[in-house]
């Protein structure tokens, strides 16, 4: 009787050691696919401000760079 009692104590700490150790996975498993999603969109983020500013950059000098010079020829 008392051996079976002692088999259920352990048995009933063991599942709720386990439960516990299932719930820290899992959190940290949810932790980490957020930190990833997070970095994966700063990343995007980061590239399309990128191609943005290199884009504006490109058009604004186009409009409003200096004047192209005359070719130049050869004096007589």
């Amino acid at each position: 009787m008392a051996s079976d009692d002692l088999h259920s104590d352990w048995a009933a700490w063991f599942d709720a050691e386990l439960a516990g150790s299932e719930a820290a996975a899992l959190r940290a498993h949810r932790q980490e696919r957020r930190r990833r999603g997070l970095l994966r969109a700063l990343a995007w983020a980061g590239a399309v401000a990128l191609a943005a500013g290199l884009g504006f950059g490109l058009v604004y000098t186009a409009q409003h760079g200096p004047t192209p010079r005359p070719a130049a020829t050869a004096s007589p």
